[in-house]
Parts: C-alpha cells; sequence; structure tokens
C-alpha cells in the first residue's frame, strides 16, 4: 500500500509550491549519493566491459566450432559474466585442485590466466584418446601424459584463437608460460590488484562446468585506450585477399573420395559362398541407365560408363541438386 502523507507534509508542500524561494528541509529528503567503496577501485569502464564482452563473444564462437570439429562432438562455449574484482579475492574463489594456466601476453609487461575445472580437462583428455568423453568422479591432479594432451590439443588452440580475439584492439599473442595445480602459489599479481575476470560458461555431453580468464588492469593498462576508440568487429575494412586466396587453395587442396556406383543387389549367403570364376551377378540397374557418382556419402552427379585410352572411366552427363534431382548439362 502506498504511503499517505500526513497533515503536516501536505501543508509544507503547499508552501513549497507558493513560496518557490522556500527550500525544503535535508531530513526530508530520501535521494541518497552513491558511495564509493576505495577497497574496490573500479578501473573498468561500462565501455570497457562491453568491449570485453564483444572480443570474447567472437573467440567463443570461433573456440566452439573448431573444438566441435577436433573432438567430433558438439561443444558450446559462451560468456556468462563480466565482472571486475581484486585478485586476492579470484584466488581465493578457486578450487583446489583447478587446472591454471598461465599465459605471457606479449609484447605487453604481464600475464593472464585461464582456469579449468579438473572435470573439463578429464573430459577432454578423455575425448581427445577416443573415449566416450564421460567425467571420471573423482578430483585430482594431471599426470604427465594428460598435461601434455591437454597443451598441444587445447591449450594452444585457446591461446592462438584468443590472440586472433583481440587483433581489432592490439596484436596480442598469448603464449602459455607455466600451468599450475594449486591457486595459492599464483605470483602474476599482488592480492590487491584489479582484475577483469570473464567467466564462460563450457557444455559438452551434458556436462556444464564453468571456465574463467583472468585479466589484470596491470597487464591491460597501455591498451585500454583502444577498447573504447575503435569499434571493434564493425569496421567495413574488405578482407584481407592473401588470407582469401589462402583459404581458397587450402580447399582445393583438400582430398575428397569420389566413387561410381554400377548397380547393387541381394544375394542369399549359400549362392555367394557358391560362386565361381565366370558366374555373372545380375544387377539392378539397366545397361541404358545412368550411373551414381558419389562424392564422400553425397550422390553428385550421374554419368554413362566409357573409356579414355585403356582406362575405364565415367562421363558426367548430369549435376544432381541438393534435393536429390538431376539438372542436364
Amino acid at each position: 500500500m502506498h504511503d499517505i502523507l500526513s497533515q503536516e507534509e501536505i501543508d509544507m508542500l503547499i508552501r513549497a509550491a507558493s513560496q518557490p524561494e522556500l527550500e525544503l528541509e535535508a531530513d526530508n529528503l530520501d535521494a541518497e549519493e552513491p558511495l564509493y567503496d576505495f577497497s574496490k577501485p573500479n578501473k573498468f569502464s561500462k565501455e570497457h566491459i562491453r568491449a570485453l564482452q564483444r572480443i570474447h563473444d567472437q573467440f567463443s564462437r570461433t573456440y566452439s566450432g573448431l573444438m566441435s570439429a577436433k573432438l567430433r562432438n558438439k561443444v558450446e562455449l559462451r560468456v556468462h559474466s563480466i565482472e571486475q574484482m581484486l585478485f586476492g579475492d579470484f584466488v581465493r574463489s578457486l578450487p583446489n585442485p583447478s587446472v591454471l594456466n598461465v599465459f605471457k601476453v606479449n609484447p605487453l609487461d604481464g600475464y593472464a590466466v585461464m582456469q579449468l575445472t579438473p572435470d573439463i580437462a578429464f573430459l577432454l583428455h578423455d575425448r581427445l584418446c577416443g573415449g566416450d568423453g564421460e567425467p571420471i568422479g573423482r578430483t585430482r591432479g594431471l599426470t604427465d601424459i594428460e598435461t601434455a594432451v591437454l597443451k598441444k590439443q587445447v591449450i594452444s588452440v585457446f591461446a592462438s584463437l584468443l590472440g586472433d580475439a583481440w587483433q581489432e584492439v592490439a596484436q596480442l599473442r598469448f603464449e602459455l608460460d607455466y600451468m599450475e595445480n594449486n591457486p595459492q602459489f599464483l605470483q602474476v599479481a599482488s592480492d590487491r590488484d584489479v582484475i577483469a575476470l570473464v567467466t564462460m560458461r563450457f557444455d559438452l555431453n551434458e556436462v556444464s562446468e564453468m571456465i574463467s580468464i583472468c585479466l589484470p588492469h596491470r597487464t591491460l593498462e597501455p591498451i585500454m585506450k583502444n577498447l573504447t576508440q575503435i569499434r571493434m568487429f564493425e569496421s567495413l575494412q574488405q578482407p584481407d585477399p592473401a588470407r582469401i586466396e589462402l583459404l581458397q587453395s587450402k580447399v582445393r587442396a583438400a582430398i575428397v573420395p569420389v566413387e561410381v556406383e554400377l548397380g547393387c543387389t541381394v544375394l542369399p549367403v549359400q549362392d555367394l559362398l557358391d560362386l565361381a570364376e565366370g558366374d555373372v551377378i545380375p544387377l539392378d540397374r539397366k545397361k541404358n541407365e545412368t550411373l551414381d557418382i558419389k562424392v564422400g556419402s553425397m550422390t553428385k552427379f550421374k554419368g554413362t560408363p566409357g573409356v579414355l585410352g585403356s582406362r575405364l572411366g565415367v562421363v558426367i552427363t548430369s549435376v544432381c541438386d541438393p534435393e536429390g534431382g538431376a539438372n542436364d548439362e
């Protein structure tokens, strides 16, 4: 229920309306000035946070697609939140053990930290080694073999794509310096240093965990002005022709299987065992019918058999459309 004004308050409002020069008493003002907590200084503005959001959204989409192809399983990585806090608070919030990857941010004079939970690390290792990608259900540190596999197949890709995502701001290279299991041994910043903590949700095989990226303000300080001066990912720059040509050359050099299906039939096992030299197997296709030419598992062309010199071949007579029909040429 709304508050009801007392008669004294009504009289005061009437006097204020009839005498504009009359000031209301300070005790009757409900507005409060915002307080500033000097123990937790704000080093990242809202514009900086929005810029970091765009950078890591782009990184998440690229990393999800690449890891999905590498693991042959759907991987989804998306930004959950971005906040600033003290480095000491970040360290105290980490579980022990954790998979902590410390990157040297070149050419800047500083470090960045990427934190994985052991569940994600074991899940990725199991999938990369041919397993089903099931969590092990217990917490322990990584072995030397598991560490080597993650460095080569996961962490190196993470660092490379993260550097690419920052290219609109600065030419940064994230190079793995060392890995650590105990958060208390992190010495990349002091407890009072302000950091931007990017938290991303990682989903694979119905397992959902968090990945954190710690970006100290001291590391990013030389390029902070670039985060607000550049309209990232909104420029109208033309794509690099050299990169387009490189991509096209890699696509042209890709090897794909091409097969010609002469026909098919069904035989009882006994008839198959009784086959001898000179026997004829009737197929379900007439000699004047076109043959299916498959690229991978998809029927892409229709053709007729022929001879080119001393070699057998097939002449393409039509191109199949995606719906399965054929367009005569």
